[in-house]
């Protein structure tokens, strides 16, 4: 590490060489600053650095300075990690705000971030004089002799402002919002005034000048609209909420008529072609008329109780009206998206959002009053004015249908004008639906017969506003007549004007379909939009693009199957054909969505279809390479998967390209494509078999997707098991061993249980050898003898049983070679693994646990190992105990043993009837749980006991007559069936 810094001139240096062309340089100097940013007195040097105006480079300053801000959000904060100490802040808040004065902008603004950041830890404990000390700066900067030098006193001080005002109002804790209450209290008042006076006088500059200078390079505006930003903070959140009253009502009601007036002069210095109009300064001019805006829409959002209360509803409403009116005066001269239009986009907007909150919202309550012939007129001018397509639209639409599509689907109603009025009037006729709703039925009525372009424009609005809002108007426009009576004939005409008509309605038929519409209109929606899909003389590629986005939102739970069947073939085709037409991104991903939505629904009437669509999955995996439309693939592909159950084998050479390029730790729709193959398969695939390095590979990493891994692992176990543990125990158990340790127990529960599925299904010669000399083995030891928690002990230890049941004499083999690895005695081993069956038998709360228990202590007993033997009073009471907890068949099940066990998680469990279904269901009839009586088990082993220890009289001798009779004979009848529980 490099030594700590001892002078400024030596950060100097390093500041200058991270600037520096020289990569080697360049490195070096990274690494140093990296190492001095723990190191003392360093930010006191930065800070040396960037207030040297003389002689060093403004490059560097700027270095210094983000070096400094980048420190001081890791390091100020007084419980950080090699924290700045308080002696070295002490010495640096003041020199901050000397830099009030700092004639680079682009510096200043990146020192008010350091300002800010230490007033959101130090305000209100050791920088209290920070509100105050700004102030006065901005005092000093509109009484200074130097106009210039005045201009920057009162930018960059009112720059610092905003920055910690809004750094504090992010705390929203019970002390946060304390200070925060503090500053307001301290600012507001002055803040306004000095506001008042800024604007004044930039507005005085603005009107006067043939052109606004920018004196110092400091827009005149720009100070104004850092001070309004300032006091919005304040207001929103420098007040108990919601009381507003005094001072923030004062202020704002006196900004109603400000905004008026302002927007008044703006108006009519555009329209008067003023000079002032061209100038970078009247943008920022606009930017205020916007801000006051913003501060409308957070208190009529936010606090709209307070803003009820200060009685400025009608005030507000009728001044953002005037801006709506006027923009739909005449939408395509008056609207633009640059803030020098007469009514820019971002403006009108603005007003239509600020407008919406206060009518209301979906839930049809109001939150403020307003008067039946307002919403009406509202309502209408949204319909007629700002609805209807303009002639921009149509030029894009026949230059590029598929580009205007994908805009026309993007959600956009906070930016652009046509899709905001579409929200609000959503938000509009939900609020008010019983008094716009007979409104709407006449309006479709007169746009019935258009005459000309105008007339078939103001029809599509019309059936948009319609097509919006199909719940709230389902009441007043009888949906059933009118498919029949209007939209079919219009749909099937080939009218080339008419062609916005059919357009909307492909797009209104996807929107109504969910509604309570008779099962003749449903059916007819599906033939409508597999017609308007198609290639003929009604459609062109904007309507078939439509209507393949409105076939995906017939997934509703009244989706009629038998009705949709006719139109499959045509349905398939047509988007297929739609997929390879189309180039861009979003146009695959949605007509991909549309295959997953008809396959789902069709189910397995998909299979005619089934061999095509994986090509062509394929095939566009391989062509969206990198496209955030690729992530829909494996999704489409996992659907025609379970569309078709056990019939989706022959899909699986295409299925495994695409699930080799597509997961990884992060993305689980490739696993679980996976999943669902193995689940349907009726035997491992050569593709499949050759996907398991992969697989081992990511259980290795140990991330989210651990379960969904471990289940697709035991997927390929239940259909071939010999095959799968032959081709990668080692690696697999490599792989688990570097997770058993240092995985939660939640997590180690799924992993035994992949563990069990093993041991239980492959031979125990394609698996003893690599579990232990992984460490696997030696693992289970470690845990069942340490220290570990109960549960997670009876859970290895149930695990541990799956290796005696499979083979005793393999069990055997590994205690003994993990005790020659690891030192240890065999006998040692063997008695902790007894001791610790017994002593647990009480943790363990399944009836199929305690049975594994009993069984795996019962495989165990065919021995003449004295250190088993000679625990035979401990074994002969815990086979009693669990005997006496339920009566088992003959085929050695009960009820007890099929208590869901708690190892599993959704991606685990199959809810559906599949193929593995059946497997996991002979797994369970094989397992020795359910399958093996306990009671002639414990007797066979008993006897095989005698057998080898010199028969039973020889057994009884060395070994029975040291366990308590009265336990002999409990067992015993028990095994006779002469007593039960």
């Amino acid at each position: 590490m490099a030594d700590a810094p001892t002078s400024p001139h030596a950060v100097l240096e390093a500041l200058q060489l991270s600037l520096a062309s020289d990569p080697n340089a360049l490195d070096h100097a990274r690494l140093v600053l990296g190492q001095w940013a723990r190191a003392p007195r360093f930010y006191t040097y930065l800070v040396d650095v960037f207030t040297s105006r003389e002689g060093v480079q403004l490059e560097v300053r700027l270095q210094a300075a983000l070096q400094f801000k980048n420190g001081v959000e890791k390091y100020w904060r007084k419980g950080a990690l090699h924290a700045i100490s308080p002696e070295e802040k002490d010495a640096i808040r003041p020199r901050l705000l000397q830099m009030i004065n700092e004639p680079s902008r682009v510096l200043a603004k990146t020192l008010s971030v350091s300002v800010a950041t230490i007033a959101k830890y130090d305000y209100g404990l050791e920088w209290n004089d920070l509100p105050t000390a700004l102030l006065s700066a901005i005092q000093s900067g509109l009484a200074h002799p130097d106009a210039n030098e005045g201009q920057i006193l009162v930018n960059r001080s009112l720059r610092f402002l905003k920055a910690s005002a809004k750094a504090l109002a992010a705390n929203r804790m019970p002390k946060g919002r304390a200070t925060m209450m503090r500053f307001a209290e301290i600012l507001f008042t002055p803040l306004a005034q000095i506001h008042a006076e800024l604007l004044r006088r930039a507005v005085q500059q603005l009107q006067t000048e043939a052109s606004t200078s920018q004196e110092a390079g400091i827009d005149p505006f720009e100070s104004p609209l850092l001070a309004f930003r300032t006091l919005r903070f304040l207001l929103m959140y420098g007040f108990k909420d919601p009381d507003l009253a005094g001072e923030p009502t004062d202020f704002y009601r006196s900004t109603l008529p400000a905004v008026s007036q302002l927007l008044e002069l703006r108006v009519s210095l555009l329209r008067a072609g003023h000079p002032s109009t061209s100038s970078s300064s009247f943008v920022t001019f606009t930017k205020h008329v916007i801000a006051y805006g913003d501060l409308s829409r957070s208190l009529v959002t936010d606090k709209v109780a307070a803003f009820g209360a200060m009685g400025v509803t009608e005030q507000v409403r009728d001044i953002y009206i005037q801006v709506v009116q006027g923009a739909a005066s005449d939408i395509v001269a008056n609207v633009k998206d640059d803030l020098r239009s007469l009514y820019p986009t971002r403006l009108v907007v603005q007003a239509l959002l600020l407008i919406k909150a206060m009518l209301g919202d979906w839930d049809g309550t109001s939150a403020l009053p307003v008067s039946p012939d307002f919403v009406q007129q509202f309502a209408e001018v949204l319909i007629t004015r700002m609805l209807p397509l303009r002639q921009e639209d149509l030029q894009k639409w026949e230059q590029d249908p598929e580009e205007w599509m994908n805009e026309e689907e993007q959600d956009r109603w906070e930016y652009d004008l046509r899709p905001c009025a579409e929200y609000v009037l959503k938000a509009l006729l939900s609020a008010h639906r019983e008094q716009l709703g007979p409104n709407m039925a006449a309006l479709l009525q007169q746009v019935s017969t258009p005459q000309n372009m105008d007339d078939l424009l103001l029809k599509e609005a019309v059936y948009t506003a319609i097509g919006r809002s199909p719940s709230d108007l389902e009441k007043y426009i009888d949906f059933n007549q009118w498919l029949e009576g209007t939209l079919s004939a219009e749909c099937a005409g080939t009218d080339s004007a008419y062609r916005i008509i059919r357009r909307r309605i492909a797009w209104l038929l996807g929107n109504w379909v969910g509604e309570d519409l008779a099962a003749s209109s449903r059916n007819q929606i599906y033939a409508l939009l597999v017609h308007l899909v198609g290639r003929n003389p009604s459609t062109d590629q904007a309507i078939r693009l439509t209507a393949a986005r409105s076939l995906a939102r017939c997934d509703t739970w009244d989706f009629d199957q038998a009705a949709f069947l006719p139109h499959l073939p045509a349905a398939i085709e047509e988007v297929v054909q739609l997929l390879g037409e189309v180039s861009e991104p979003d146009s695959m991903m949605r007509l991909n969505q549309t295959l997953g939505v008809i396959i789902a629904r069709v189910e397995g009437h998909i299979a005619p279809y089934s061999q095509q669509l994986a090509v062509i999955l394929e095939q566009m995996w391989q062509t969206c390479q990198e496209s955030h439309s690729q992530t829909s693939i494996p999704v489409t592909f996992t659907r025609l998967c379970e569309a078709l159950g056990e019939q989706s084998q022959p899909l699986q050479p295409q299925a495994c390209q695409i699930i080799r390029s597509s997961v990884d730790p992060t993305n689980e729709d490739g696993l679980e494509l996976w999943q669902v193959l193995l689940r349907r398969s009726t035997s491992l695939s050569p593709e499949m078999l050759s996907l398991l390095p992969l697989l081992v590979s990511l259980l290795a990493n140990g991330t989210d997707i651990l379960p969904r891994c471990l289940a697709i692992f035991e997927s390929y176990l239940l259909l071939d098991s010999p095959s799968v543990v032959s081709a990668c125990a080692s690696p697999f158990f490599a792989s688990i061993h570097g997770l058993l340790e240092g995985l939660k127990f939640e997590a180690v529960k799924v992993v035994l249980h992949a563990l069990n599925t093993v041991y239980q299904t492959a031979p125990t010669s394609a698996w003893a050898g690599a579990l232990e000399s992984s460490g696997c083995f030696a693992t289970y030891l470690k845990v069942i003898s340490g220290d570990e928690s109960a549960l997670t002990i009876t859970k290895y230890l149930a695990s541990l049983t799956r290796i005696i049941l499979a083979s005793p004499d393999t069990f055997h083999q590994l205690v003994a070679t993990t005790a020659a690895r690891t030192g240890t005695s065999p006998d040692a081993i063997l008695d902790t693994i007894v001791s610790q069956y017994v002593d647990r038998l009480d943790n363990m709360s399944q009836g199929r646990q305690r049975k594994l228990a009993a069984l795996a202590l019962a495989y165990l007993v065919p021995t003449t190992n004295p250190v088993i033997l000679g625990r035979l009073s401990d074994l002969v009471a815990l086979w009693s105990s669990v005997l006496a907890q339920t009566e088992e068949s003959d085929q050695g099940d009960a009820e007890l043993y099929h208590i869901p066990d708690d190892y599993q998680s959704d991606v685990e469990i199959d809810y559906t009837e599949t193929a593995e279904t059946k497997r996991r269901q002979a797994l369970s009839a094989q397992d020795p749980v359910s399958a093996q009586p306990l009671k002639a088990t414990i007797g066979q082993k008993l006897a095989e006991a005698q057998q080898l220890n010199g028969g039973a009289h020889a057994f009884q001798q060395q070994w029975l007559s040291r366990v308590d009779p009265l336990l002999v004979e409990d067992l015993v009848q028990r095994l006779e069936g002469r007593l039960a529980g």
